[in-house]
């Protein structure tokens, strides 16, 4: 029985690992990227959200709880043929992020991600009625802004939180 049991014990703690790591790679040839969404745990599971009316929102997740949200959108640029994401353009595209009643933006800095250029935003968002500490890369690629966000209650800087860490982390832009 004890023998059983230890079976059973090293059976579930394994499970409990490889559930926190595994994701849903989320792909698209249109849009040229990837991103992994996170499953999150038995008990705290992550659900996949299907983008609604709003336009430009590709693929998201979110916690069972609400606690912490993550997505990728984009911004067509297309049409746009001398757009350069910059200081001056980050003023226009952030306002849907920390607009008049939506939010602050805290600070502003340059990333390299993956050999892409971009900006990470951080501040305070305010959604369905919570308020959420965010953080959103942009980055200009393929004539598209790709914005890859996320969202935590549970901390300052949305980047602590794992989950958020490693969506973050995930995203690339396909060749």
């Amino acid at each position: 029985m004890r023998r059983l049991s230890t079976i059973v014990w090293l059976f579930a703690a394994f499970c409990g690992l490889a559930s926190s790591g595994r994701a849903a790679i989320w792909r698209s040839t249109e849009y040229y990227c990837q991103v992994a969404l996170p499953d999150g745990s038995y008990i705290l599971p992550w659900y996949a959200m299907v983008p609604g009316d709003e336009g430009g929102v590709l693929t998201g997740a979110r916690r069972q709880d609400f606690g912490a949200l993550v997505y990728l959108g984009i911004v067509d640029m297309k049409d746009k043929p001398h757009f350069v994401l910059n200081e001056k353009s980050l003023d226009d595209l952030d306002k849907s992020f920390f607009g008049r009643g939506l939010g602050f933006l805290n600070t502003t800095t340059q990333i390299t991600e993956h050999g892409l250029n971009g900006y990470r935003l951080f501040g305070r968002h305010r959604f369905n009625g919570r308020n959420y500490a965010m953080v959103v890369d942009m980055f200009f690629y393929h004539g598209l802004v790709y914005e890859v966000a996320g969202l935590s209650q549970a901390y300052d800087n949305a980047l602590q939180d794992a989950d958020i860490r490693a969506f973050m982390n995930s995203f690339y832009v396909l060749p």
